[in-house]
């Protein structure tokens, strides 16, 4: 704001405050006397006629005109021109500019309050702007608020998520560490039983694998069922129910009421399951290795959240599966034969070596059965070696599926086969032999085209501890002994250690090769 200049105040101001109007009469009077005076003075001194009086007359008119003209100029026209400027300033929005005071009259007491006027405005219009200002700050400050606030929001809500996902990550690390400290796999259905129930805190779940022939769903494991018995016994084939389609089409099924759901086999009507139920397939690379079905009491009590944790289980536990599986068959490719699935030579003999201690140890018996199948090169010429493995995988299966499940059943080599039998004597022994035998020979073998053969018989040689041998080393050697004896005696038959039909010596059977027997 400009600052304000000192008033000049006129000499009849100093006394007395008089308007424009009589300002212009004293001033235009007071010539007008002192005019009239002067030429009084004049004319009487010189003695002037009536025409000098005229001429008097006449200049003391105009100059009693001049002297209004030029006070009119100076008390009201200029003033009223400089409050024009001003009055045009501040309408071009110059509210700062002043109008100068000289007086105390009409035009000074207007240039006074459009002065006030002008200073109110100033003072409103700085007022306005700060209050703009402050609207503007105030809507900043609202608008940063309400970022904040959306930020704030989007953080929590960012937080609450990286919270879900830091615990899943950790249920799963735990899921994994667990699911994948066994490569056994009756072990592995146990531990993801006992994963399921006390992690994820699950009501009812049943886990259903693959069979070897890839057309039954078996379930291995089970919980939240009473009586699990008979779902412990349950197949299911590929598409049959829910389970079933959804390991023949690898989608997850979630089906929100079971009572409303056609497809939904209540586990073959073994066990009416009501509420939820969640199927998810165990894939590993693309296969399909099985199904992990997830149960709630309550219709619709899987979230989506639930549903994809849950997937994200069913992948762990896929690949645990997958893995002890590879772990099975590298170990089964290690002490099994590959053509026949029974135990190969190596594993039967550490098998030997256990058994042994511990029928020296314990003093108990101890049997070998020698197996050796009759005239097996002569069938292999006529019908083939194709052929002549099918049969011995079929022997093989007739082997194991007749003894009991502590005796070991081995493929020594060719078309020979051995059975060590833990607590049995030469007594049970034979009995053993002789059903293997007859099992053998009663059984039709049928070729590729369906053609029922010839049937085949085996020869059975038996070696027994503590009744034939001292030493480990001479129980197979022994067997093989009995076994060359039933050979040479006509086949088909069980013989046991020393009974030797033949007038050969005990030492020189027992130096014979193996493959001088003739087949």
């Amino acid at each position: 704001m400009k600052r304000k200049r000192p008033k000049k105040i006129s000499f009849f101001d100093r006394t007395i405050p008089l308007s424009i109007p009589i300002k212009v009469v004293l001033l235009t009077g007071a010539v007008y006397v002192s005019a009239l005076v002067a030429s009084t003075v004049i004319i009487s001194f010189l003695g002037a006629s009536h025409d000098a009086d005229m001429v008097v007359w006449g200049v003391l008119i105009f100059l009693v005109a001049s002297v209004a003209t030029i006070s009119t100029h100076l008390f009201l026209d200029q003033p009223l021109s400089k409050l024009s400027r001003v009055m045009n300033s501040a309408k071009g929005g110059d509210f700062l500019v002043r109008v100068p005071e000289a007086s105390d009259d009409e035009l000074g007491e207007l240039s006074k309050n459009f002065n006030n006027m002008l200073a109110h405005i100033t003072n409103l219009t700085a007022t306005k702007i700060q209050a703009e200002q402050d609207l503007l700050y105030a809507q900043r400050e609202l608008k940063l608020k309400t970022q904040l606030a959306e930020q704030s929001k989007v953080i929590k809500e960012n937080n609450k998520i990286l919270e879900a996902l830091v615990k899943d990550l950790s249920l799963l690390y735990e899921v994994g560490q667990n699911v994948n400290s066994t490569v056994e796999l009756e072990d592995l259905y146990r531990i993801i039983a006992e994963v399921l129930q006390q992690r994820l805190k699950l009501d009812k779940f049943a886990i259903l694998v693959k069979d070897d022939s890839g057309k039954l769903l078996q379930v291995k494991n089970a919980y939240g069922f009473e009586g699990n018995d008979h779902i412990m016994d349950m197949t299911f084939r590929i598409g049959e129910g829910v389970t079933g389609e959804a390991a023949l089409t690898g989608e997850t099924i979630y089906i929100k009421d079971t009572t409303k759901e056609n497809r939904f086999m209540h586990y073959k009507g073994e066990k009416i399951v009501e509420g939820s139920f969640l199927a998810i397939p165990l894939i590993f690379k693309k296969d399909i290795l099985g199904v992990i079905n997830f149960h709630r009491p309550l219709a619709d009590a899987f979230e989506d959240e639930d549903v994809r944790l849950l997937k994200l289980v069913a992948n762990q536990i896929a690949l645990a599966i997958e893995n002890a599986k590879l772990y099975t068959k590298a170990r089964d490719l290690s002490v099994r034969d590959e053509l026949t699935g029974l135990y190969n030579r190596r594993h039967f003999q550490a098998m030997l070596q256990v058994e042994w201690k511990r029928a020296v140890r314990f003093h108990r018996s101890l049997s070998i059965l020698m197996i050796d199948a009759d005239h097996f090169k002569k069938y292999n010429d006529t019908f083939g070696h194709l052929q002549g493995d099918n049969v011995l995988r079929e022997m093989a299966n007739l082997l194991r599926r007749n003894v009991r499940e502590i005796d070991t059943v081995a493929r020594f080599g060719g078309e020979e086969f051995v059975i060590l039998l833990p607590d049995t004597d030469k007594k049970g022994a034979t009995s053993v032999g002789e059903k293997l035998r007859k099992i053998i020979e009663l059984h039709r073998f049928v070729e590729g085209g369906g053609q029922t053969i010839p049937s085949i018989t085996i020869s059975v040689g038996i070696a027994c501890y503590p009744e034939d041998v001292r030493e480990l080393d001479d129980l197979i050697d022994h067997a093989d002994i009995a076994l060359y004896d039933a050979k040479d005696a006509g086949r088909n038959r069980v013989v046991c250690y020393p009974q030797l039909t033949l007038p050969t010596s005990l030492d020189a059977m027992r130096n014979l090769k193996r493959s001088n027997f003739v087949s």
